[in-house]
């Protein structure tokens, strides 16, 4: 199959919108001093910023002209081996930036977040721009004149690592009720993680915090709950530092953070998994029981390469739950709340009840391509070539014809009508950023499927989970 050919006008859209917003910055005296700044100001409002001394990456050209932590590594996916790779290190020395100053990483570049962070990607995002530096001759001048400071490639890795630890400890792993300057992040009794409230004292922030905001899946008190995928993902920090330990030949380092991550999956199979069920599950702390919501948040565990091979056999089998006519739903219908007659109640307690009880936008029965790239990259690395391929070609389908209908691509997609899903807390956004980079990823890898004999790293253990040697 000839997929660029196939999707030319999509590939020619997304490389043209990419110049829409990847930001650069202008120059500004201070004084006797000469500093860079990215101005991220919309064309038609004058919003208060987080100001960025390097190139940065948005998710739109409209209402989202800010940095988005977690939406960074999604469209990260989308610059890699591209001309426009040089914009990977530009973005983490920007996060590197931001996290010393204001000692976190916030939900968006803007001082209301500043509360609050996002699902965390920074040591992966670090290993990207690693990449890149190792293979792309294309740096721009800011980021060789880091580089030109003394130390190494090397050097510049181990020092953005230990950014990303600082990172881990200070904001992740700070204990909840201790006092109002931590984060809230770590519950101590169960050694796990949960998102944190600092921002207000009640769920809402926590459940912006997590990227999904707002769904049902926390039920309105995100804060009480602690996240599967969440979990997963610093996981991935605790792997990645182990990774980048051993590269720089700490043993000691090393072993420290493989038994973190050793400890991590124990106790995310002791409170997550679901053995009747055979899916993993978040688990509500404070009534000590799982959730029963399904949501595709359950297979991050193979992303990270967590679960066993017949626990990720067991999991594929609920794909079919979250299937609609034009992709993956990010929640099965059936875990949403039943219709419920609220006709005898007072007005008041009416219209907060339904409030508690609508549908959200991250819901059956829209599509979301973060999550469907975690999935598809999870089922790759547990041997489920086919059932991936299959979703990433009904993805491009499924785009494709959005994209021909509204000239552009959309930030999210309504499953059953393959087009934009009704307004929930804001109007479906064009652009896209994290829809755009996936799209492209995805090309790539069938391209890959269909031309190489393997897409695994060899030697190829016995069972899975398998290291790709494709990128993605």
């Amino acid at each position: 199959m000839d997929w660029e050919k196939q999707y030319q006008d999509c590939l020619q859209y997304i490389d043209s919108y990419w110049s829409k917003i990847i930001l650069k910055p202008a120059r500004f005296r201070m004084g006797k001093r000469i500093i860079q700044r990215v101005v991220m100001k919309s064309r038609n409002h004058d919003y208060h910023i987080i100001e960025v001394p390097y190139t940065c990456l948005v998710p739109n050209d409209s209402k989202y002209r800010y940095i988005f932590y977690w939406d960074s590594y999604f469209m990260f996916r989308g610059l890699l081996q591209t001309d426009r790779a040089w914009v990977i290190p530009e973005m983490v020395e920007n996060f590197v930036y931001i996290f010393r100053k204001y000692q976190i990483i916030p939900n968006f570049s803007h001082p209301e977040s500043l509360g609050r962070s996002h699902a965390p990607f920074l040591s992966s995002m670090i290993l990207d721009a690693y990449t890149v530096l190792q293979h792309d001759h294309k740096l721009s001048s800011s980021i060789r004149r880091v580089l030109l400071r003394p130390q190494t490639k090397k050097h510049w890795l181990q020092t953005r690592m230990e950014i990303a630890k600082q990172e881990y400890h200070i904001v992740w792993e700070s204990p909840m009720d201790v006092d109002h300057q931590h984060y809230n992040h770590k519950v101590v009794d169960y050694e796990l993680n949960r998102y944190g409230d600092r921002d207000v004292g009640y769920g809402q922030h926590a459940e912006q915090e997590s990227g999904w905001d707002m769904t049902s899946r926390f039920y309105n008190r995100c804060h009480e709950f602690l996240p599967i995928d969440l979990n997963c993902f610093l996981y991935t920090y605790e792997r990645d530092f182990a990774k980048v330990s051993d590269m720089l030949e700490d043993a000691v380092e090393k072993r420290y953070w493989e038994k973190r991550a050793h400890d991590r999956i124990e106790r995310i199979n002791r409170y997550m998994w679901n053995d009747t069920e055979g899916f993993f599950y978040d688990y509500d702390y404070i009534h000590k029981k799982q959730s029963q919501f399904l949501s595709l948040a359950g297979f991050v565990p193979m992303w990270a390469g967590i679960a066993t091979a017949e626990q990720a056999k067991r999991m594929v089998e609920k794909l079919p739950v979250f299937k609609t006519p034009f992709g993956l739903a990010i929640s099965d219908k059936a875990s949403l709340p039943p219709p419920v007659d609220l006709g005898t109640l007072a007005e008041p307690y009416r219209i907060t009840l339904e409030e508690v009880l609508k549908p959200e936008q991250w819901d059956y029965p829209n599509i979301w391509p973060p999550l469907h790239y975690l999935v598809v990259v999870g089922l790759l690395r547990y041997g489920y070539r086919d059932t991936a391929q299959e979703l990433m070609e009904q993805y491009l389908a499924t785009n494709a014809q959005a994209f021909r209908k509204h000239h552009a691509m959309l930030e999210k997609m309504d499953g059953l009508t393959g087009d934009k899903p009704p307004t929930y807390w804001y109007p479906t956004q064009l652009g896209f950023g994290w829809t755009n980079a996936i799209f492209y990823r995805y090309i790539q890898i069938l391209k890959s499927l269909e031309t190489m004999q393997s897409i695994y790293k060899e030697p190829k253990p016995h069972q899975p989970p398998y290291e790709l040697a494709i990128l993605h």
